[in-house]
């Protein structure tokens, strides 16, 4: 028998133990270091593609005011020539009719045309409006993903708590009880023999 061998042997488990729960936990930690490398990567990437489609929606609404712009152009021009070729006015004066009613006449044409004017002018202040709130509700969809983006990595992540070590046994103790226990059987063995004696020569007094 080995003196103090079931602390040894329970030591020896606590100590694996001890050792098993470190070096679990610093793979989980290493695990989660790597998940959150891979969440920064994804991080700045999902930013991008995110800042790349709200450069793309503000040039898809600056072609369409730049079209706009250009059809009002082209309105007006054409509203400019048919107003020379075809206003009463000014095919009367033209004729060398003159008058205050001729005047007057030219006058309403004019302001028939500024009319129109007018009017394209305010359906491109009305188109304008509208694109600019719709690049405002892109802008803040953007910034409201790009936060809840953030949202998700901006914790610093740390590793659980480190095991307690464990509490060993006193080796030495139990080699004191082990010691005591063999000598205690020991010194009982002689005790018992001489009782046997003592007990047969009582019955056998020859």
């Amino acid at each position: 028998m080995c003196l103090g061998a079931k602390e040894r042997a329970a030591n020896e488990r606590a100590r694996r133990d001890y050792q098993y729960k470190l070096a679990k936990r610093k793979a989980d930690w290493m695990q989660t270091l790597s998940l959150t490398k891979a969440e920064h990567v994804q991080y700045k990437q999902s930013i991008n593609a995110s800042n790349l489609a709200l450069a793309g929606a503000y040039g898809e609404m600056e072609s369409k005011h730049k079209e706009l712009v250009g059809q009002v152009y082209q309105a007006n021009e054409a509203s400019w020539k048919e107003f020379l070729q075809k206003n009463t006015g000014g095919q009367l004066e033209a004729s060398g009719r003159t008058g205050r009613s001729i005047q007057r006449t030219s006058k309403l044409d004019l302001a028939d045309y500024l009319r129109q004017e007018s009017r394209r002018a305010y359906q491109l202040t009305q188109a304008t409006g509208k694109l600019s709130a719709a690049a405002a509700q892109a802008a803040g969809q953007a910034r409201a993903e790009q936060m809840q983006m953030f949202a998700n990595i901006a914790f610093e992540k740390h590793p659980d708590i480190a095991p307690p070590q464990p509490v060993m046994q006193n080796v030495g103790a139990g080699m004191f009880m082990d010691a005591l226990k063999i000598a205690t059987s020991v010194i009982a063995i002689p005790a018992t023999g001489g009782s046997s004696l003592l007990l047969n020569a009582l019955k056998n007094p020859e």
